[in-house]
């Protein structure tokens, strides 16, 4: 696809969304870049504030402070209707347009002037009254014009004693992105070019040996610069997120940082990281690392974090600190099979629980799988049935459109159309919101999907039989409930901001009200029909006007709504509203005991399609594939005589053919003999 047709779609998606109106363009395409920006890992949250004084020089389309390093994001749009280039002089004048506004927001007048139902109010108060609380100022300029090929970089400069960031992020840059197989923007370091120095490293593999691996010392500071450049991209294969300063863990090496930095590598475990490629030189007689490219830290996050935080919040020395690395070359093709080993394998400074693995777990491909299978009925008008596409790994709708022919992408799209494409993030927030949860929600989509995580391992732990193809079309169901009630909610005469707030919560009340009448809403009839009924849209947007009022309506202490809507409280206030449903609503809804009796049926018939799966996953590994496991097993013994009785009949295969209830079996052997050791064979062997 080239740039000009993805900018034509781009647009489209944009027109679509804001429907009428052109007002509406510009704050669709800031949302559609901020969530496109939290995707990236660039951000973990935004609140949007729309803010613009053509006379003072003075413009805000966004913002998000991380609370725990005090980095402050502020977001300026520059939007037109055509793919224009976008120049030197343009970046300079909208980036001073920020530039302005920070500056003069550290000014109380500002704010004491400002109306307090003003979007950008609390985040000007908040900048006057908490200067201190901002470490540094990163001002990210999103346009969907194409930037100039004479554009290198801004240069950071220094404001009031706040080091001040820029970046920006235009079309090209989406699509070089979306165009990518792996969906995200490759990381690719110089040492030499960008920190002034390269990395002395020491071999830890062999000629033969299939991944190559390095042990080398990297200094706190260039760990520090590392992460300010990179933020959570460094981070996306970790097993979890930074914890902050609340264990014990975390707090020591606060302490030793700021106490006892020379004994930080003494005391610290070190980083495990993965890089897709490496670049070594021989320098002075010794092996250097010069290059790395799509660098993981997927063990180390906090002490990462730490570092980072505690040189933003107490300004540390970091020059005696030295943190010990295992890096491990994994070519993306492995990442998969190798990264998820690498980090349960790695010594662990937390305890590590189930939902850290919540990516690879059994539940993700089974959602995933659901999605490629089941057929959505056409909608009204329409002909064709379609998929909701289920991106179980970033970049998995891209990658499956780049290898077809343009005829065959046009195909792929209708059967799969973009709007039906869900993402993980996407799944936790529909499902949470509808769970009551819209507290949790608001927190962003990371804090949000480690509840989700916890939740669906739980839940699969206690029955997996629970999701199911029922359970696919209720998901999806509660999707078009969300997706619609999002898509209106700019075009009411009394929206005035925070929309994902508003939807989230409303979301929540409704499902709230309907645990008030012990009914439950049929939503197997809005998956038939793809869509929700006038009577329905219009209470979602009863509710969502009242909820509007409650969150904006703060306690007195309170100033920031989007803070506000984080917590528990909130939501308190938000069940107190009383809502009355329309009877066409109230028609729509049906026993729980029948929906009880829906998932019971459900259930059943996966115990059938699992024993299917199973059997089909057994002859795909082929008898040659079990055999391996049989002779392992020969000089290890790990398995009991009956399960290598079973191995035995999957390793005749195709001369003997295992029951279901066998190839059942045949999976809990292999994951028992993966988990003794015998996943190192696995890539030879498929």
């Amino acid at each position: 696809m080239s740039i000009e047709l993805f900018y034509s779609d781009f647009m489209q998606e944009i027109y679509t969304e804001a429907e009428v109106g052109s007002k509406f363009n510009e704050p669709v395409f800031t949302e559609k870049i901020c969530d496109y920006l939290v995707e990236q890992a660039v951000i973990e949250n935004y609140t949007l504030c729309s803010y613009k004084k053509d006379s003072l020089g003075l413009k805000l389309d966004a913002w998000y402070q991380n609370e725990e390093n005090g980095v402050l994001t502020l977001i300026v749009s520059h939007y037109k209707d055509t793919l224009d280039t976008f120049t030197t002089s343009i970046a300079t004048q909208i980036s001073k347009r920020a530039l302005r506004f920070f500056e003069r927001s550290l000014d109380s007048s500002f704010y004491q002037t400002m109306e307090e139902s003003d979007l950008a109010y609390p985040l000007v108060r908040d900048i006057c009254l908490r200067a201190s609380s901002i470490s540094s100022v990163k001002i990210i300029i999103i346009t969907n014009g194409e930037i100039s090929k004479s554009i290198k970089n801004l240069e950071s400069i220094t404001l009031q004693n706040y080091q001040i960031s820029f970046d920006i992020w235009d079309i090209e840059r989406i699509y070089r992105i979306n165009s990518s197989k792996a969906g995200k923007e490759v990381i690719e370091i110089n040492f030499m070019s960008e920190f002034g120095e390269n990395l002395p490293c020491l071999k830890a593999f062999s000629q033969t040996d299939k991944y190559q691996s390095y042990l080398f010392v990297l200094p706190g500071s260039l760990l520090s610069q590392l992460y300010d450049k990179y933020t959570e991209r460094l981070l996306e294969q970790n097993v979890r997120t930074f914890l902050q300063f609340k264990g014990k863990v975390n707090k020591g090496m606060r302490n030793t940082i700021v106490n006892e930095p020379n004994m930080f590598f003494a005391f610290n475990n070190g980083l495990t990281a993965t890089a897709e490629e490496i670049t070594t030189i021989e320098e002075h007689g010794r092996t250097v690392i010069s290059k790395l490219k799509n660098l993981q830290i997927v063990n180390g996050g906090q002490t990462t974090a730490s570092i980072y935080n505690t040189l933003k919040k107490e300004k540390a020395d970091l020059s005696q600190v030295f943190i010990q690395v295992k890096l491990t070359i994994v070519p993306p093709e492995s990442v998969e099979i190798i990264v998820p080993k690498i980090s349960e394998f790695a010594n662990t400074q937390n305890k590590v629980n189930a939902a850290d693995f919540f990516s690879n777990s059994p539940f993700h491909w089974r959602f995933e799988e659901l999605s490629r299978r089941i057929w959505a009925p056409s909608a009204e008008g329409r002909l064709q049935e379609t998929h909701w596409f289920y991106e179980r790994a970033r970049g998995q709708y891209m990658t499956a459109k780049l290898k077809l022919t343009n005829a065959e992408q046009k195909k792929f799209e209708n059967k799969n159309p973009k709007q039906q494409m869900l993402t993980k993030t996407d799944l936790a927030k529909f499902y949470n919101s509808w769970e009551k949860m819209p507290h949790i929600v608001s927190l962003g989509a990371q804090k949000n999907f480690g509840k989700f995580a916890d939740l669906m391992t739980e839940k699969w732990d206690k029955d997996e039989k629970q999701f199911n193809e029922l359970f696919f079309k209720e998901t999806i169901a509660k999707a078009i409930l969300f997706k619609n009630l999002d898509k209106k909610i700019m075009k009411q005469s009394w929206y005035g901001g925070y929309k994902a707030n508003i939807v989230t919560y409303t979301i929540s009340k409704f499902s709230h009200i309907l645990d008030e009448k012990g009914k439950s809403l049929d939503l197997i009839s809005i998956w038939k029909h793809q869509s929700l009924s006038e009577y329905l849209l219009e209470t979602l947007l009863n509710i969502a006007a009242k909820v509007n009022d409650v969150i904006k309506t703060t306690p007195a202490h309170v100033t920031n709504i989007g803070e506000w809507c984080k917590k528990s409280e909130c939501w308190e206030s938000v069940i107190e509203i009383y809502v009355e449903l329309h009877p066409s609503v109230e028609s729509m809804l049906i026993d729980p005991n029948e929906v009880k009796q829906q998932h019971k049926e459900a259930a059943t018939v996966q115990v059938i399609d699992n024993g299917i799966e199973a059997q089909k996953y057994v002859f795909e590994k082929t008898g040659k594939y079990w055999k391996k496991i049989l002779d392992w097993n020969n000089s290890t013994y790990v398995l009991s005589h009956k399960e290598k009785q079973i191995i035995e009949v999957a390793a005749a295969l195709p001369v003997k053919i295992p029951t279901e209830k066998q190839c059942l079996t045949l999976l809990k052997i292999e994951k028992k003999a993966i988990e003794e050791g015998f996943y190192m064979a696995i890539p030879e062997c498929v």
